[in-house]
């Protein structure tokens, strides 16, 4: 079996693209999964792509390999996916105006409607803005706001665990997040393991922030969904939606008010290895109205496309 890809990446993030029609009727995750494995394409999730009958708009499966399962939503999945509908004949085959900036593309995802808008010059995206309206929806539908896991006081934004770095390391002495040792490992998987048995979420995702950037951002982040299999992602679209919707909740945000109580932007460090922070800019954009996050969209300051290719299974 002959299966064309896209592979790239949005800070680290490693996405592959796949087109649905190529893969047999029941077998797409288990093709995605094997796909995503080390002996393969090495990814953290796959898109696949389904046309319609109208240009520029896609319906999508997202498939995560830890569980495995489809998943709702992918910030980094929209991301590399808007970089490949200009730099690679996906464009084409979606009927993507890549000749007129910028480019207006439609997601209908498990999560909903999603819209990206992507500017870009000489065939190379340069900024691709992710609408993230529909997982704003999500994550309070399910539940934003303060959680006590194993006697931790962390928060709850969505399937997401929102956990702060500098409030983990006086609760626990001698964690390290640079190394990772064995110590913090076991603490933050006791953590996430309470979380996920009082939330009833399956999908182990976590944002690990603290306000000490290095460079150009108000605060960094590290995604590290599933430690025990180090299963880290450097920079995650829903995750940073996330943890922009727990820092509104909890008061940490009111400096970064914009406009007179209505927007919130964040400049958020990540990418690049499993430390927190990075060197790359999450850019993300939050609409308040009657005290909650409406509306949220991000961009990410490096996405690149890594191969085009051929996978035989």
């Amino acid at each position: 079996m002959k299966i064309d890809f896209v592979r790239g990446h949005m800070g680290g993030n490693l996405i592959i693209l796949l087109q649905g029609e190529q893969l047999p009727g029941g077998q797409e995750l288990d093709l995605a999964v094997k796909l995503m494995g080390p002996n393969y394409l090495h990814a953290h999730e796959a898109g696949i792509l389904y046309p319609t009958d109208k240009p520029g708009v896609i319906d999508v499966k997202i498939a995560e390999p830890t569980l495995p399962c489809f998943i709702s939503a992918c910030g980094g999945f929209t991301q590399v996916l808007g970089a490949a509908l200009i730099e690679t004949d996906l464009g084409n085959v979606f009927g993507v105006d890549q000749d007129k900036s910028p480019a207006k593309v439609m997601l209908y995802t498990d999560c909903g409607p999603t819209e990206l808008t992507i500017e870009f010059s000489s065939k190379k995206a340069k900024v691709i803005r992710t609408d993230m309206q529909c997982f704003v929806k999500e994550c309070y539908e399910r539940r934003v706001g303060p959680i006590e896991c194993a006697g931790f006081e962390a928060m709850q934004a969505g399937k997401f665990l929102i956990v702060n770095a500098e409030r983990f390391k006086k609760y626990y002495p001698g964690a390290d997040f640079v190394t990772w040792d064995v110590y913090t490992r076991e603490k933050l998987l006791d953590i996430q393991h309470d979380f996920q048995e009082q939330s009833g979420e399956i999908e182990p995702n976590v944002a690990l922030y603290d306000w000490s950037p290095q460079g150009r951002g108000q605060i960094r982040v590290i995604f590290p969904h599933y430690v025990k299999d180090d299963f880290f992602e450097p920079s995650c679209g829903t995750g940073s939606v996330a943890l922009g919707l727990a820092l509104h909740a909890s008061g940490e945000l009111e400096t970064y008010r914009t406009g007179p109580g209505e927007h919130l932007d964040l400049a958020i460090e990540s990418g690049g290895g499993i430390e927190l922070g990075g060197p790359e800019i999450t850019s993300l954009e939050m609409k308040i109205v009657g005290g909650q996050v409406e509306a949220a969209a991000f961009s990410h300051s490096k996405v690149e496309i890594t191969a085009v290719g051929v996978a035989r299974l």
